[in-house]
């Protein structure tokens, strides 16, 4: 299908996490500006969470039709995970040949931006200089080789430096950029025979916050025994007690700066790399004793944020997951889940891509049915939602090389779309999309946790829904003959009454037809059984074959069959019907170039349904026509079951 605008394909983790979120406000921002549609391909966490899991998750980048894409971006250090970004990056040098920038961790053969990270940490560290007059001060960086971990350690260095400081190895400290290490380096500095410094500045918010409380534990007050500092400037800092003094992470301006790029690569124009202004923000943790909390909150012109008990999500009233488990129709829940779009906020449209017998209904684990692995050929666009209205239609469907329909809509803005997917485990549904329109913003992590109720309400309909399923099945088989697929046994005695009843009620005639093979012993003693069942489902067929929607057909013993009416007007149609059957098997008998033949002797019961005292009388006046027309046929043929071409 035709774009109408060029298209510049994400490859991202965790696209609601703070710094995701801020390189994509900058990419959307630069990529709206410059008339490009972007496509994000996301899974909701840079973590593994189980095997399984992991791998349903990752499905959601076989989604891609690199053939659709103008450009590729990549963040690889959001999905380094088992090294998974080895293999995404392998899978893109094989099938796309268009502009590629890999952003934070130096990628071989493609564009490499990065984030400027070692302008920040120096300021941090001359204001600690500058400002608070202090001379020894420790550093703890990230993970040992990591890039961002190498580039922050740069900025300390050369602030020291240029403040002609002397560089002391023993006050540097490696950690996870994480919470699991603070412990660590502090115990180290208080056992060493040295003076604690007067400031440990650390490579992350999370980092600082446990260094704080590994000195808060020790009775070590903050910042007036020591200063920490932290840097990325996240909400767990800013509402820290005392409040970090950090640095704001300049990745929007990396998100610009990538745009950029890719543009200049994709057009040929000349690229001028943008630096940005770095921006501490003063907290309480260094000593200034600035509220930056009651700032930040002025800022933002509100007290409220997604996690309060205003959210709609966490409310104690949500029962989105309750109310979308107890559906166990297809139709209604989703018709279910499209009301329960509010949840999300503003948005411009939602979309869900259901994968074709996506609930691999009748199936088991060992089913080709059971989907891991991509996506189906046919993909169905089963929600089409927007703030006002939704459609639910499950007769929508589109080619899965499109991805997405919508993007090739003739729109009067570009839009960005979050493709995220959709999963139980490694059990592969589809994947849902939502769109923000032109506006520069991400998915929030209320989407996040409302997708994961979609995907487990999913498999719990899957499961109703196959539970369901093998409970007819169940019935079926107890009423079904298993070999020639007609009603048995069981199935004649329970709906050949209820018709009988039927046609009383109704004031209707009562016909019964009953057939017995003439000669099965012979062909399974003689030719066997596989034979046997040969000639039994060939008067099946013919039986079948006669039957009008309004008739049943039922197997009632190894060689006997009846066929059940209360539509027959006149004996003549019973007539018809037996020359019918004796036609189809003629047929047989001449095409099938067999031994044998395969015959079946006819008797009947017809009368006004009140007439008939119970299903066994309408048998036993079969019965004994059918009786008359096998001696019949036993003397016509002389017991020589090979020269018999004809039915009674």
């Amino acid at each position: 299908m035709r774009k109408f605008r060029k298209l510049i394909g994400i490859i991202i983790a965790q696209a609601d996490s703070p710094n995701q979120s801020k390189f994509l406000e900058g990419v959307f921002k630069q990529a709206f500006k410059l008339n490009y549609d972007t496509a994000v391909f996301s899974i909701f966490s840079t973590h593994k969470l189980s095997d399984e899991w992991h791998k349903g998750e990752l499905n959601i980048f076989s989604l891609i039709n690199y053939n659709a894409l103008d450009g590729l971006i990549i963040l690889p250090d959001t999905l380094t995970t088992d090294n998974f970004h080895l293999d995404i990056i392998g899978e893109i040098k094989k099938k796309f040949r268009k502009p590629v920038i890999a952003v934070d961790l130096e990628t071989e053969g493609f564009e490499n931006i990065h984030t400027d990270d070692i302008q920040s940490i120096k300021q941090i560290v001359s204001h600690l200089i500058e400002k608070h007059k202090m001379t020894d001060i420790a550093f703890m960086t990230g993970t040992k080789g990591h890039p961002h971990a190498t580039n922050r350690l740069t900025g300390y260095y050369e602030a020291l430096i240029e403040h002609n400081l002397t560089i002391d190895q023993s006050r540097v400290f490696y950690g996870d950029f994480w919470y699991n290490e603070g412990e660590n380096v502090v115990r180290s500095l208080v056992e060493s025979d040295r003076p604690l410094p007067q400031a440990i500045v650390c490579a992350s918010d999370p980092m600082a916050i446990s260094v704080c409380e590994a000195l808060k534990s020790r009775g070590i007050r903050i910042p007036e025994d020591i200063a920490v500092t932290g840097y990325d400037s996240i909400d767990a800092g800013v509402n820290y007690v005392p409040s970090i003094t950090s640095a704001n992470l300049p990745i929007e301006n990396t998100g610009v700066r990538t745009i950029n790029k890719l543009h200049s690569l994709i057009t040929g124009t000349e690229y001028t790399d943008i630096k940005c202004d770095t921006e501490i923000v003063i907290a309480k943790s260094c000593g200034c004793s600035v509220n930056v909390a009651e700032k930040i909150r002025d800022e933002r012109a509100s007290w409220r944020d997604d996690g309060d008990l205003f959210n709609a999500f966490d409310s104690t009233y949500n029962f989105m997951l309750e109310a979308l488990i107890s559906k166990k129709d297809y139709c209604e829940y989703m018709t279910t889940l499209c009301w329960y779009g509010y949840l999300l906020g503003e948005y411009e449209n939602y979309y869900l891509c259901m994968c074709e017998n996506w609930d691999n209904l009748g199936g088991n684990e060992m089913s080709q049915d059971y989907l891991k692995k991509g996506y189906t050929k046919r993909m169905n666009l089963l929600i089409q939602k927007n703030q006002e209205t939704a459609f639910v239609e499950p007769g929508i469907h589109f080619d899965v090389s499109e991805m997405l329909p919508a993007i090739y809509e003739r729109r009067a803005k570009p839009a960005a779309f979050f493709f995220t997917p959709i999963h139980f485990n490694d059990r592969c549904f589809g994947y849902s999309v939502i769109s923000f329109g032109d506006k520069p913003v991400s998915y929030s992590h209320i989407y996040r946790k409302w997708t994961r109720y979609v995907c487990a309400s999913l498999e719990s309909l899957r499961r109703q829904r196959n539970l369901q399923y093998m409970y007819t099945k169940m019935e079926e088989n107890a009423v079904t003959d298993l070999l020639t697929g007609i009603y048995n046994r069981n199935g004649f005695n329970l709906y050949a009454g209820q018709m009988l009843n039927e046609a009383k009620e109704n004031n209707q005639n009562f016909t019964l037809i009953l057939g017995d093979m003439n000669n099965l012993k012979y062909i399974n003693d003689t030719f066997g059984h596989i034979e046997g069942d040969f000639a039994i489902k060939s008067v099946a067929d013919a039986f079948t074959n006669v039957c009008s929607p309004d008739m049943m057909c039922f197997r009632i013993g190894g060689d006997e069959y009846v066929i059940a009416c209360r539509t027959i007007l006149s004996e003549k149609e019973i007539t018809e019907i037996r020359d019918s059957v004796r036609s189809y098997l003629k047929n047989i008998d001449d095409t099938a170039d067999k031994p044998y033949s395969v015959s079946v002797s006819l008797g009947w019961y017809f009368d006004k349904a009140v007439n008939c005292e119970s299903i066994d009388y309408a048998v036993s006046v079969a019965d004994e026509k059918m009786f008359a027309a096998k001696e019949k046929f036993k003397r016509d043929e002389g017991f020589n079951y090979k020269r018999s071409r004809s039915s009674n």
